[in-house]
């Protein structure tokens, strides 16, 4: 047994990479056709600490005005999942000034220069979604004075990573990591120009994942609350980005979203935590309503 899931999680691997170049050698987006309205909230201070050379991340400060997220090395897969998601882009995006937009410029463009051709540790399908539903969330705040050949890079990017999707979708573990692959394809396949052939696959994989997933009581297999709340916040901006298309989101899907919310009002706390156990935390802050 230990041995198939070596070779399990090996043949995963080596599949991403492959996806991932071949990815990252075809076509690019020119142009957004539609762009959902900024969902993610960040943290104000939170990006004014990363304005002043303070990273922490997964538990971890490194200090370094200036420096290149991508050159600090932290032994840590759980740093190296954060940073590639790239949900820091939504404590910049807050801060939103000048020095705020340089810096995440600058990260992102650095991302695009190492790991844009299809190499790294960001290259798994969840990791992907995030980041996609991050970099269409911010992208008026990132291209504003760049310059067109940035702007042409990053559109490369984000097709690549698309297509990436497109084809990793079903790789990532069922229940969280598989909801936000699927909802980053969804989001780019809505957004971007010529990506729109995913988005019919895309959503019936996702209604799917919501009837397998999401049982009669509103609970994920894991139950793990804070995974629940993750889940129930990925449908919910699947939806409205579905429905600002003008397009209808899957029974399954909308059954899902009216499953959930009773029971996450049922674990919430009088501090509008979450209760922890099976793993899960209080919530991200201004999460649960």
């Amino acid at each position: 047994m230990v041995d198939m899931a070596s070779w399990s999680v090996t043949a995963t691997q080596f599949l991403n990479r492959v996806h991932s170049r071949l990815a990252a050698r075809a076509g690019s987006a020119t142009a957004f056709v539609s762009q959902p309205e900024p969902r993610t909230t960040g943290q104000l201070a939170r990006g004014r600490q990363l304005c002043a050379g303070n990273l922490m991340f997964a538990g971890y400060l490194a200090e370094g005005k200036g420096a290149m997220i991508w050159d600090i090395e932290v032994e840590d897969s759980a740093w190296q999942d954060e940073i590639h998601a790239f949900r820091w882009l939504d404590d910049l995006a807050a801060v939103g000034d000048a020095e705020a937009r340089k810096l995440a410029q600058t990260w992102l463009m650095g991302w695009i220069a190492r790991y844009g051709r299809g190499s790294g540790p960001g290259w798994v399908p969840e990791l992907a979604g995030r980041r996609l539903i991050r970099w269409i969330h911010h992208a008026l705040f990132l291209l504003r004075g760049m310059s067109a050949e940035d702007s042409a890079t990053f559109y490369r990017a984000l097709a690549a990573q698309t297509r990436f999707l497109a084809k990793r979708r079903g790789a990532a573990l069922p229940g969280l990591p598989r909801f936000e692959a699927l909802t980053g394809l969804i989001y780019a396949a809505l957004s971007l120009e010529g990506m729109r052939a995913h988005f019919e696959p895309a959503r019936q994989a996702l209604d799917l994942e919501c009837s397998r997933q999401i049982d009669v009581t509103g609970g994920l297999p894991t139950r793990n609350p804070e995974d629940l709340l993750e889940v129930f916040t990925l449908l919910t901006w699947a939806r409205a980005a579905l429905e600002e298309a003008d397009l209808e989101p899957g029974g399954a899907h909308l059954n899902a979203i009216t499953r959930i919310a009773p029971t996450l009002r049922a674990l919430r706390h009088a501090d509008g935590g979450l209760a922890r156990f099976h793993g899960g935390g209080r919530g991200a802050e201004g999460r649960l309503g």
